[in-house]
This record gives C-alpha cells, sequence and structure tokens, in this order.
C-alpha cells in the first residue's frame, strides 16, 4: 500500500484489505488483524517526497474523505517540520565551510605577510645607506607587527567578534616576547566585545606606542610598559598605553605617531597624550560600534 501511494502521488484509501486487488497486503499486517488502512504522500520543497504517513486499524468501518483531509495535515505539518530540519542542517553544513575558507584565506594572508617582512629585512641588510637599512627594517617590523596581529586574530573559533581584552593579551605577550628585555602589563576589563576588522588597527596603535617607548623613552633598553582596557561612556573603549621612560621625544611628527593617529580616525576615534612624572600615558578612545 505505501508503495502503491509513492507510485501514484496520490492518497490512499483501503477499507476491505482482504480483498484489496490493487497492491498486496502486506503479511505483517494480515497478522495483526488489521482490516482497514489509509496512506498520504509525506512530501516537502523537495521534488521528491520524504516517505508516506499511514494509519491503520483493525476495527470495522470505513476510513472517509474527511479522514484523509485530517492526515494530510498532519502529514503537511510533518514534512515542513523535517524540511526545517535539513534546511537548518543545511545552513550549518555551510557555516562550517565558511568558517574553513576563512581561516585558510587568513592563514594565506598571514603567511604573505611574513614573508614580506622577511624580504624587507633582507634588503636592510644589504642596503648600502644606514638611513635606508633603518627605514627597510622599520616596515618589515610594522608588517610583523600586523602579522602577529593578523594571525592571533584568526586563530580562534570566533569570527565576526571577540573579546577585545582577551585579543589584547595575547598580542601584548607576542610583543613582549619580540623585543627582548621589554616587559607589557596589561589589565583588561572583561566582556569588551568588538568587531575583528576593528580589533586590528586597536592593537597596531599599542604596537606603535610600545615600540615608541623602547625606542625613545628607554632608549632600546628594558622597557616596563602599562596597557590599560577600559569600558567607557557610551559604549566606547579605552586604551591606556604608559611608560616610565625619558617622556616624548623633540619630534613629535615622526612616522610611528602618525600611524597611531590614522589608526586612532579609522576607528573613528581620539588620542590623547598625557605628560606624566615620570614617563608619558597615551589614551586612545574610541566607540565599540559604528
Amino acid at each position: 500500500m505505501p508503495g502503491y501511494a509513492l507510485r501514484t502521488g496520490k492518497a490512499v484509501i483501503s477499507n476491505h484489505l482482504e480483498i484489496e486487488e490493487r497492491f498486496r497486503t502486506p503479511e505483517l499486517l494480515v497478522q495483526y488483524g488489521i482490516r482497514r488502512a489509509m496512506n498520504v504522500i509525506l512530501g516537502g520543497e523537495t521534488s521528491s517526497p520524504y516517505g508516506v504517513l499511514e494509519v491503520d486499524s483493525r476495527s470495522t468501518g470505513e476510513f472517509s474523505q474527511s479522514d484523509i483531509v485530517f492526515l494530510c495535515g498532519i502529514a503537511n505539518i510533518l514534512g515542513m517540520a523535517i524540511e526545517r530540519q535539513r534546511i537548518e542542517q543545511d545552513l550549518r553544513n555551510a557555516l562550517d565551510r565558511q568558517k574553513v575558507l576563512v581561516r585558510e584565506v587568513n592563514h594565506r594572508v598571514n603567511n604573505s605577510l611574513q614573508i614580506v617582512s622577511s624580504m624587507l629585512q633582507l634588503q636592510a641588510s644589504g642596503a648600502q645607506s644606514d638611513d635606508v637599512s633603518h627605514e627597510l627594517r622599520q616596515a618589515g617590523s610594522r608588517i610583523a607587527a600586523v602579522a602577529r596581529a593578523h594571525h592571533r586574530l584568526y586563530s580562534g573559533d570566533q569570527i565576526e567578534a571577540l573579546d577585545l581584552g582577551a585579543y589584547l593579551r595575547e598580542v601584548c605577550a607576542d610583543i613582549a616576547a619580540s623585543m627582548p628585555g621589554s616587559k607589557v602589563e596589561v589589565s583588561a576589563a572583561a566582556g569588551v566585545v568588538i568587531r575583528t576588522d576593528r580589533a586590528v588597527p586597536a592593537v597596531l596603535v599599542v604596537n606603535e606606542l610600545i615600540t615608541n617607548a623602547v625606542k625613545y623613552a628607554y632608549h632600546g633598553r628594558d622597557c616596563l610598559v602599562w596597557v590599560t582596557l577600559t569600558l567607557a561612556a557610551d559604549d566606547a573603549a579605552q586604551i591606556s598605553v604608559r611608560d616610565e621612560g625619558a617622556g616624548l621625544p623633540p619630534q613629535s611628527g615622526r612616522l610611528g605617531m602618525r600611524l597611531v593617529r590614522a589608526f586612532a580616525q579609522q576607528l573613528h576615534g581620539s588620542i590623547d597624550v598625557l605628560r606624566r612624572n615620570p614617563g608619558t600615558e597615551f589614551i586612545l578612545r574610541f566607540p565599540l560600534r559604528t
């Protein structure tokens, strides 16, 4: 009977299975004394049905057209439920596939950045001019910083947004490891969530400020920098980078500070410079969402 319903694509009623001639009555129904049955197609949005919904009865009487209508209503509900489950599974599979592709793309971007950084360092070692060599090394170091930030950003499970405090700790640990003798202490409020595309410029500001502190405030000697992340009013983040070195250099228009201001502008934020005794404190403030 179910096979007959599938072949015809129509609902089937048989009120006398013992004398049915359209199809063979299954032995199981005969064994349990089933006298009448009805079948409706269990379909969905796809062209092929999911199966057949069947109701059997051992009692005397007859199934009517109204019974078929009722059973079709139940079959439609079941079909929609199956279809929704299938669609949700397809979406989950597509999302998993997208995450894999995003990680693969970002892995290749990170490798490319590291290659460029290495090439600049090689060019710097062979440059005839000390000034050219210095600028190439600086460029290589900045690209390496972008690569580190990029690697940390996409090494986790989160893609669209992340905890800025946790990300800041990881990146600052990488910065300190790349500068022997330097120490970076991070204090970060929990629950400061930011889009990933805004996290990179924020940590690159921190990277530039720490690099400047090592070069100018501590003159390349043992460096201690404090980085503090707080949640300010109006759903804004505030990052403080503080040192106790020699203070700001005479030339405040160096490339490092120009980059800091450019990143702050990209974040639609502001950068304030406070002279401390001793040292200097830089405060980056920007909205978490724009």
